[in-house]
């Protein structure tokens, strides 16, 4: 489960691949590692795809499927290219052993960096450095832990390769810091003041009791003192985008060369004015933050300039020119009803709310820290911080960081997302609705909801709007409807299905009867109460009648992409209006397929249609790409052009209702949707 890029109203279609001619290396911060302890790898000359990863597998297996844990190299999404910096794995590695950390590109295994490390016994002694790296001459800070506590043991320092024992150490104490050996320590730290004078590779070792047998070991390094400026590892947004935020959200991390940068030392320039960023001065960085909440005009050019200083009174100038995408502000007026869940117990549902579940479990606890048990069985009601930390996964207790972490993707939030005049940074606050699919042993999760009915008489143009957190997998299925008579009849609302799998008439049209109802080897399966089996179509988990009348309520959405999928959607009910029994329904199921979150479900009453910017998504198929928005995007034209700021827009040939087959050509096209 790997994140992939959204499309959105303007793409980029690139159809070629830049080679990388420059060396990549990977680094890790040691070379011994405690079960669970963190690891950081650091990397320089990546091959600068937004996807580039590392992945650690045991040593001597080739890169392949299921890395023990793995990291992009942006420390996120995958969604940033970053071709120098470090990755974290904050919980390290559970088992012991050797093993191999690998730099792997663009989403792929192509290996093009490796540094091979240890996982010791929790009991093994190790020996830790205090900084990276040192200048000839800087003291040198070196701690232990789980010594066998003679006092006679004792730490010393010798160039790389030189084996303890064939010659004199370069630097060497007791673990008292005497050169007598006065208590023994298990664990305590040593210092050499005046650190090593000759620049080069040594190593660090805890020996045995006056003898050279090696307890532990630890890299140190000695570089040359420079005079070096500051040196901007990456910028957000980066220098020439043309698809900006629609508020400003600048972000840079900064190398401090041979001072330390700091917020005295940095300056920051709006189109030329200067504003106060943070600076956050981290071990071996700085990271510099500013945003700002005032919109920005659609397509206008923003320039933002950083000098960046340090403490020995270098600096460095950056400039970031790139231009705003589109966007439009989504106007909504006050709710008719509205349920943000906030007051609704974590585990339980609003009231009068029902839920159903078909879904495999084999873990009955109740456990909101780990997505396999009977907490998320169902849909339910849950704190949006908990996906800010770490959950357990497949009930598996040593769950791999890289798993463990990845639900944080679930509050991603969908790019340029503007309501009522604010940016959307987040559409899950407090306590909001969640339906898990992903990290679930049990090859089936299917699960049903129903509002209560809600009371609309005399409210007309009604819409329904709410916060989606979906994510896309490949057979997993998000359905949307609504009933007018207490949940006898149904209406569709909306079908959320993989762009790859909504099938379509020669025409290009939705077919949504071959859609629904082709039984797929991939899709879940479940028997109701009644006995009666559903044997894997979409089909299976709506309450409207299948026709061809639903092509217009099937989207595609991205499998895998964690922002593509959350938006806020605002849909016309037009059998609700001045209706007293309004009842919805959410449908979700997979096979171990992501999740399904909701947040501010509400009623609305909109005179004019909501205006709400649609997206366009794209996927290869044989023929070329494949372009779709919204059906309720009505009265909107496809353009093209080669270029993102030049050229004319024309329009594109072959659409057919919400959707065309656009042949690839040149190094790139730009689209989008235009309305008249």
């Amino acid at each position: 489960m790997r994140t992939q890029h959204p499309w959105t109203a303007a793409l980029l279609v690139a159809t070629s691949v830049s080679a990388f001619a420059q060396t990549t290396t990977i680094e890790l911060d040691h070379t011994a590692y405690l079960p669970g302890e963190a690891i950081v790898a650091s990397f320089e000359g990546a091959p600068g795809n937004a996807r580039d990863w590392v992945g650690i597998y045991p040593q001597g297996v080739t890169p392949g499927g299921g890395s023990t844990i793995w990291r992009y190299l942006d420390g996120a999404g995958g969604s940033v290219v970053v071709r120098e910096g470090s990755v974290v794995f904050p919980t390290g590695l559970s088992f012991a052993g050797p093993w191999t950390a690998w730099v792997l590109v663009n989403d792929g295994y192509e290996p093009v960096a490796q540094a091979d490390f240890t996982v010791v016994e929790s009991t093994s002694p190790v020996v830790r450095r205090d900084k990276r790296s040192y200048v000839p001459g800087e003291a040198i800070r070196l701690s232990f832990t789980n010594g066998p506590a003679n006092p006679k043991d004792w730490v010393a320092i010798y160039p790389e390769g030189v084996v303890p024992g064939s010659v004199g150490s370069t630097r060497w104490t007791y673990v008292d810091g005497t050169s007598a050996g006065n208590t023994g320590l298990g664990a305590g730290s040593v210092s050499f003041n005046t650190g090593l004078t000759t620049v080069g590779r040594y190593v660090a070792y805890l020996l045995l009791n006056d003898g050279y047998e090696i307890l532990a070991s630890e890299p140190v390094v000695v570089k040359a003192a420079v005079n070096a400026p500051p040196r901007v590892l990456s910028t957000v947004p980066v220098a020439g985008e043309t698809n900006g935020t629609p508020t400003i959200r600048f972000t840079a991390t900064v190398l401090p060369g041979s001072g330390e940068v700091t917020a005295a030392t940095v300056e920051l320039k709006v189109n030329g004015t200067v504003v106060v960023p943070t600076v956050d001065v981290q071990a071996d960085r700085s990271v510099v933050r500013y945003t700002t909440s005032t919109l920005l005009p659609v397509g206008s050019a923003q320039v933002l300039t950083l000098i960046a200083g340090n403490t020995a009174g270098l600096k460095v100038t950056n400039e970031i020119a790139y231009t705003v995408g589109s966007y439009t502000n989504l106007v909504l007026p006050a709710p008719i009803h509205l349920e943000t869940f906030d007051a609704v117990v974590e585990g339980g549902l609003p009231a009068g709310w029902t839920a159903r579940t078909y879904s495999d479990s084999n873990n009955e606890e109740v456990d909101f820290g780990n997505l396999d048990s009977a907490a998320y069985k169902s849909w339910t009601v849950v704190e949006s911080s908990r996906f800010e930390g770490n959950f357990v996964t497949y009930s598996n207790p040593n769950t791999p960081a890289g798993e463990a972490s990845d639900y944080r993707r679930v509050l991603n939030v969908g790019p340029r997302i503007v309501a009522n005049g604010a940016l959307v940074t987040r559409l899950a606050t407090g306590r909001f609705l969640f339906g898990n699919s992903g990290y679930r042993t049990g090859r089936n999760q299917v699960m049903f909801l129903e509002t209560r009915d809600y009371d609309l008489t005399g409210k007309t143009n009604v819409h329904l709007a709410f916060h989606a957190l979906w994510e896309q997998n490949q057979d997993s299925i998000a359905a949307v409807e609504y009933s007018v008579d207490g949940g006898t009849n149904w209406a569709p609302v909306l079908y959320l299905i993989d762009s790859r799998d909504i099938l379509r008439t020669e025409a290009g049209a939705v077919d949504a009867e071959q859609t629904l109802n082709l039984e797929r080897g991939d899709v879940a399966t479940y028997t109701d109460e009644l006995g009666n089996a559903y044997n894997g179509n979409y089909g299976s988990f709506i309450a409207a009648p299948v026709s061809p009348s639903l092509a217009g309520y099937i989207e595609g959405r991205t499998d895998d992409s964690s922002t593509d999928g959350k938006r806020i959607e605002v849909r016309r009910l037009p059998a609700a209006d001045g209706q007293s029994r309004v009842r919805l329904r959410f449908a979700h199921a997979g096979t171990d397929s992501w999740y399904f979150g909701l947040d501010n479900v509400g009623f609305y009453s909109i005179n004019a249609a909501p205006a709400e910017s649609p997206t366009v998504t794209a996927g290869i198929e044989a023929g070329g790409l494949r372009l779709n928005w919204p059906a309720s995007a009505s009265g909107f034209i496809l353009e093209q052009r080669a270029e993102a700021t030049s050229g004319a827009w024309t329009p594109v040939a072959g659409v057919s209702g919400n959707s065309a087959l656009v042949p690839v050509s040149g190094d790139r096209q730009w689209f989008r949707l235009r309305q008249p």
